[in-house]
């Protein structure tokens, strides 16, 4: 028989295991049987342990935010593990007094009322000693969680994410829980004895036998209200992003349309913590008067509301999805979402190309520059002079007519749009009977790798041209000239290629390490992803990163995207050179031959 504070304790963790089997259930019949079979085939293979491992090292250690952040990362893995480790300690507990294994949760959580630990053997102490420590660890993740809240910036952090009252007052109640924990049984040491290093010392706290069983009470009641809470809430990530772990190494995909209360994107929505490191990390934080950073995307999405603006404002670098500790994929969320506001949208497809080649032979490279190649003749111009030089034979797939690769209209949410102009190039590129697949721009390479299931490898010309160097079929003399290299987003974070072109720079000159570089280099300021960012916003993102660039002074700013290099160029007194330019135009490296491309055969009707 339990005592009467333990009802709000039982009421609110009652209401919350039922509300979550409500959505969680509603969530799943919104699967698809695809995702279902994938589901029972891995449910019980290895896929399963994986995933285990996955949700001990992120859920409750944090290990990604804490290699962030270490302050950070203590603070939520206190919580989260020293929470765990009470549970953990409290069942073994539990189980050793009463040698039952099976007791109600709420004998766990209130054992030091119901059996004051006053024996002095060792495993008592043990026991003591254990669960008094994990209090400790929790209680000092409390501390800095209040001292984050007051002074954000000791723990490292620029930005927090601004909550809902909701959330607040989740919050809230989340924070009273463990002092009245520790309140609560430092009264009831102090009446019976017993208890450890921590509860002895604040029991010597003027407590009184009226004031136990306030105490108690006052914990049952915060426990109950944040149980309550907790699947109406940001906390609601807490049990939901460890389903979203398992699911995500079942094999699970996103459904072919976004739903935000079904299928795999409302566990990854719903997995949002809000813990802010998206913030830091994405380049336009405090620009503009417009919040729409992903964890405000999300909050929108979660919460029902018009998520028009924010959705089409981001540049979609990856810079937060890549900083995310709960690994969401946050960019195609955007795109999905995009998908459902603009699927109505109609392009006009009369300008591709009428004609279908039959090329008989085999062509070394088919080089694609792409609709951003034209506004950067000189990069063309380059890489041709590179080819020639190292000898290779190429196919200017795209020189006479331009043929969009279709990602500007797949970032606007025209996904059916793109499919067509995508099936159209691929049987252009496949007719061509090519090795490899050559582009100068990083958002065409994402394109080509990702959406179009080519029979032919895909490389950025950083990339080839490293490769060409590594064979020895180009060779360059260094140079005493300073680089700083800027990385684009869809070529560095979205495929972790960081050390191909810094490769090829160190033949030409010296690279200038930078404050902000590789994973965590800033964006130029003119993704293709955004689709409403104003000018003047996009101007002050750019003059961040050029600050970045141009620190040490460098002869030159190098990039390897033809969007960043204009975007850069406008605003920079340094200039800014593609990397294929460097090797054939800058003072002090010799001067190559015009190249002489494979002729472009005659085109037969399809």
């Amino acid at each position: 028989m339990m005592h009467p504070f333990t009802i709000p304790f039982v009421v609110g963790f009652t209401m919350m295991f039922i509300v979550l089997i409500i959505r969680y259930s509603n969530w799943f019949r919104g699967f698809s049987i695809e995702n279902r079979k994938r589901i029972a085939n891995h449910m019980f293979s290895r896929k399963t342990i994986q995933a285990l491992n996955e949700i001990f090292k992120e859920s409750l250690l944090h290990l990604k935010i804490y290699k962030t952040n270490p302050i950070l990362g203590y603070m939520h893995m206190s919580f989260a593990f020293g929470w765990f480790l009470l549970i953990v300690g409290g069942k073994l507990e539990t189980w050793y007094y009463t040698g039952n294994f099976v007791n109600p949760p709420q004998y766990a959580i209130f054992f030091r009322f119901f059996h004051p630990v006053t024996e002095a053997t060792t495993i008592h102490r043990i026991f003591d000693f254990y669960m008094e420590f994990s209090l400790l660890i929790v209680l000092s993740g409390l501390a800095i969680a209040m001292v984050k809240r007051i002074r954000k910036r000791v723990t490292g952090i620029k930005n927090t994410t601004h909550h809902t009252r909701a959330n607040r007052f989740a919050l809230t109640v989340l924070w009273f829980i463990f002092p009245l924990r520790l309140l609560a049984e430092s009264a009831t040491t102090s009446i019976h004895g017993g208890g450890s290093y921590l509860t002895k010392i604040t029991s010597t706290l003027p407590f009184h036998t009226t004031v136990e069983l306030p105490l108690w009470w006052a914990y049952s009641i915060s426990l109950g209200m944040f149980f309550l809470c907790l699947p109406f809430s940001r906390y609601l990530h807490i049990p939901t992003e460890m389903i979203t772990i398992l699911l995500k190494k079942w094999g699970v995909k996103p459904e072919l349309k976004l739903t935000t209360n079904k299928g795999l994107q409302a566990f990854e929505i719903h997995s949002c913590s809000g813990c802010g490191i998206c913030l830091d990390a994405c380049p336009a934080i405090g620009v503009g008067n417009n919040k729409f950073q992903s964890v405000y995307f999300i909050n929108e999405m979660r919460n029902g509301k018009d998520h028009y603006k924010t959705t089409g404002l981001c540049l979609s670098c990856g810079s937060c999805q890549q900083s995310c500790p709960v690994g969401i994929k946050l960019e195609p969320l955007r795109i999905a979402a995009r998908e459902n506001l603009n699927s109505t949208m109609q392009f006009i497809h009369t300008y591709l190309p009428s004609k279908m080649i039959l090329w008989p032979e085999t062509t070394n490279v088919i080089l694609y520059t792409g609709c951003m190649g034209r506004m950067n003749p000189r990069t063309t111009k380059s890489i041709k002079k590179l080819l020639a030089e190292a000898n290779i034979e190429y196919i200017h797939v795209d020189e006479d007519e331009n043929i969009c690769c279709g990602r500007p209209m797949a970032l606007a949410g025209a996904k059916e749009q793109a499919e067509i102009m995508i099936s159209r190039n691929r049987d252009i590129i496949h007719s061509y009977n090519g090795k490899v697949l050559v582009t100068t721009c990083p958002i065409c390479f994402k394109q080509f790798k990702n959406s179009y299931n080519l029979n032919l490898p895909v490389m950025h010309h950083s990339m080839y041209i490293n490769q060409l160097m590594e064979k020895g079929k180009l060779k360059r003399h260094q140079s005493e000239l300073n680089f700083s290299y800027h990385d684009p987003c869809e070529l560095g974070r979205a495929f972790n290629c960081y050390d191909a072109p810094r490769e090829v720079l160190k033949h030409a000159g010296n690279v200038i390490q930078l404050s902000m570089e590789k994973e965590k280099s800033l964006c130029c300021g003119n993704n293709m992803g955004t689709i409403l960012l104003k000018r003047e916003d996009r101007q002050q993102i750019t003059d961040k990163t050029l600050t970045v660039l141009s620190k040490n002074n460098p002869d030159y700013i190098v990039t390897s995207c033809p969007v960043c290099k204009n975007t850069l160029s406008q605003q920079s007194s340094i200039p800014v050179k593609d990397i294929a330019e460097v090797l054939t135009e800058l003072p002090g490296i010799k001067q190559k031959k015009e190249p002489s491309a494979s002729p472009l055969p005659q085109g037969k009707a399809d």
